[in-house]
């Protein structure tokens, strides 16, 4: 009987050339996800600024050129619904490791009109 046919030696480098990819897959996966949740964090806020100034009745060209810096790549929808205010604030969120898929990353805001 071959005493290398019963060996295990190489078991551990196979197993660990499938499982490192499986790994950074998985670390990539999480850090884009991670990403995508703070670019949203930062659409809550400036949807939220936007919306409040718009129920102050600010005229919106000074609104965009006051958040003409946080609304750069990103756009913005302000909609009357009654007595609310809303304004809407979207980006497209590019994945670096599939270049073909984006994420469109949307927030909405809404504030009581002043004066109602």
């Amino acid at each position: 009987m071959n005493p290398r046919a019963t060996s295990d030696a190489g078991a551990v480098t196979a197993e660990f050339a499938v499982v490192l990819p499986t790994v950074f897959m998985i670390m990539a996966i999480s850090l884009a996800t991670l990403s995508a949740q703070l670019e949203r964090f930062k659409l809550v806020s400036v949807a939220g600024m936007i919306s409040r100034a718009a129920a102050r009745a600010e005229p919106l060209d000074s609104v965009k050129t006051v958040f003409a810096e946080q609304l750069e790549g990103r756009a913005l929808t302000i909609a009357s619904k009654g007595t609310m205010v809303c304004a809407e604030v979207s980006q497209r969120l590019e994945i670096a490791v599939l270049p073909d898929f984006g994420l469109r990353l949307a927030e909405t805001q809404c504030a009581r009109k002043i004066g109602l």
